[in-house]
């Protein structure tokens, strides 16, 4: 890839990136598997789950469980959880701090905004909805839109399809190992959310940009397009003197 090309979109993780929803998810798991009498599981053991998906992460849930759960009843439970989670948690998910005027100043300067999620298309709207930052985003991809998911390169490629970019002009802002695999293998420049949901720091590489505030994203990514465009000074040279 050309490390110097001038990036024409950024896109977004929601899970741990976008969005804190892990104690929503938790809270909602929890509730469900207390209702049918088993053991409450801690954010920490289900932190890794989620970056596959929100039935992925119920299903560590019901896997850590003392006494096993069979199929049938885990299946059952699963349907329940996510059906508690749309009703009650769902909606309740923040922002991270700073997503709202990041969003917007990346807008303004004409970048393309996207979402690459292995969340399902239906809570990716509700969450972006409640956030008031639908309208942010030139296109989604979501868990369901292509054959396969995260890490594959599949989701980001079609993303990068649809908003008519290439790998080259693309900056994929992720949290956790999955994330930094899918851009290495799209060959999209990754920077990594350390607010998010990875299990250590090492998880994220390779990245062009750790960073822990969504202002540091901001002022890196506009410092990056300013930097392309910064005016060149020379010196005229001076006139031949042709008399004598």
């Amino acid at each position: 890839m050309n490390i110097n090309e001038q990036f024409k979109a950024v896109v977004f993780d929601v899970d741990g990136t976008l969005f804190d929803t892990l104690p929503s998810l938790s809270a909602a798991a929890n509730e469900v598997l207390a209702k049918a009498g088993m053991s409450d599981v801690s954010m920490s053991l289900l932190q890794s789950a989620l970056n596959e998906g929100l039935r992925p992460m119920f299903r560590q849930a019901i896997a850590l469980q003392s006494v096993p759960v069979d199929a049938v009843a885990a299946s059952q439970l699963e349907i329940e959880c996510m059906a508690h989670y749309g009703r009650r948690w769902l909606s309740t998910a923040p922002l991270f701090a700073g997503v709202t005027d990041a969003l917007a100043a990346l807008k303004l300067r004409g970048l393309k905004l996207g979402i690459c999620t292995n969340r399902d298309p239906a809570s990716t709207e509700v969450l972006l909805a409640a956030a008031s930052i639908t309208d942010s985003f030139d296109a989604i991809v979501c868990l369901g839109d292509t054959p396969l998911p995260k890490p594959a390169a599949d989701p980001l490629l079609l993303l990068m399809e649809r908003l008519a970019v290439s790998p080259a002009e693309v900056l994929y802002v992720g949290d956790s190992g999955m994330d930094a695999r899918c851009a290495q293998l799209s060959r999209v420049r990754f920077a990594a959310h350390l607010g998010g949901y990875a299990e250590q720091a090492g998880d994220l590489l390779p990245n062009v940009l750790s960073f822990g505030g969504y202002d540091q994203l901001t002022s890196w990514v506009l410092d990056q397009r300013s930097a392309l465009f910064s005016p060149v000074s020379f010196t005229l040279p001076r006139p031949i003197n042709l008399s004598y």
